[in-house]
């Protein structure tokens, strides 16, 4: 009996002890193949990460071939903005000299007056060297920094430079018309050539201040109102404009022995391109305005 029940023991303990083993290779086996599975996905891991390195290598690469590209781009930008900046200054600097270069050229411009035409001297006088002649109507330009020259008999005398060189004479003092502005004859659409003298009486004592009319008569409101073209300071009568300026519309002329009527209550008006003149407006023998020191009472 005992014999049997210690063989029992002994049996159970082989089973048991078997049964550990198998336990343990069972085990052994599922950690191997978990540490293969493991092993697998860190070498899968590894793979990428060296992916994904040389992306990133290559990217690093390409940024920096880039690099100097964009900063060359910028400097040629930073060039050209500076050429542009440059070329701006020059041409405002430029602008200005045009425009006097202009103004100056146009400020010598003339046109001849005199419907005999005029002759070109050599010097400034009648009797030296006769070079040439230019007729009515042409234009002439004066000589930069010219300036009038008395010479003899009283006469005034101005160098030009085209269509010929010379001396030409403007005129006697006071009745110097040979050479009028082109631009003034620029503005005459009709062909005339009215002259108005560039000077002006300071104090135009022939034009009283006009006081309003009370109960005086349409005739005696026309004679007071009267005025006559004085012949010394305009010869070939006087311009009639749109407006108080040389440089508005010309709308005729009044002879030198015609008469005109001023408005009622007129007043002296400066000119409005601040030229050393005033105008008065007139109603006849055309509405406009003509040059006040140009005008006497009439007689």
């Amino acid at each position: 009996m005992r014999q049997s029940v210690a063989l029992l023991i002994l049996m159970l303990m082989i089973v048991l002890s078997i049964g550990k083993k198998a336990i343990t290779n069972i085990k052994t086996s599922q950690v191997s193949e978990e540490t293969l599975q493991v092993s697998s996905d860190i070498t899968q891991i590894s793979e990428e990460t060296t992916q994904v390195s040389s992306d990133i290598t290559q990217i690093s690469e390409e940024t920096t071939q880039i690099s100097p590209e964009i900063t060359q781009v910028s400097e040629e930008t930073l060039q050209v903005s500076s050429d542009i900046t440059q070329i701006s200054e020059e041409t405002t600097q430029i602008s200005p000299k045009i425009t006097q270069i202009f103004e100056e050229t146009a400020s010598l411009c003339r046109q001849v007056n005199d419907e005999t035409g005029l002759t070109v001297n050599k010097r400034p006088t009648p009797n030296s060297p006769k070079v040439g002649t230019v007729d009515f109507n042409q234009q002439v330009k004066l000589i930069e920094g010219y300036r009038n020259i008395r010479g003899p008999a009283g006469r005034t005398w101005v160098e030009i430079s085209s269509p010929i060189s010379g001396f030409v004479s403007r005129g006697f003092p006071g009745n110097e018309t040979n050479l009028i502005e082109c631009s003034e004859v620029a503005e005459n659409s009709s062909g005339e050539t009215p002259t108005e003298s560039s000077t002006e009486n300071t104090s135009i004592n022939n034009l009283p201040t006009q006081t309003s009319p009370t109960s005086e008569s349409a005739s005696e409101i026309d004679e007071s109102l009267c005025r006559e073209i004085d012949s010394k300071k305009a010869p070939r009568g006087l311009a009639v404009r749109s407006d108080a300026s040389r440089r508005s519309e010309y709308r005729g002329k009044v002879p030198v022995d015609g008469q005109l009527i001023l408005v009622e209550n007129y007043r002296l008006i400066p000119d409005k391109n601040g030229e050393k003149r005033k105008w008065v407006k007139i109603s006849y023998p055309l509405r406009g305005f003509v040059s006040a020191g140009n005008l006497i009472e009439c007689e």
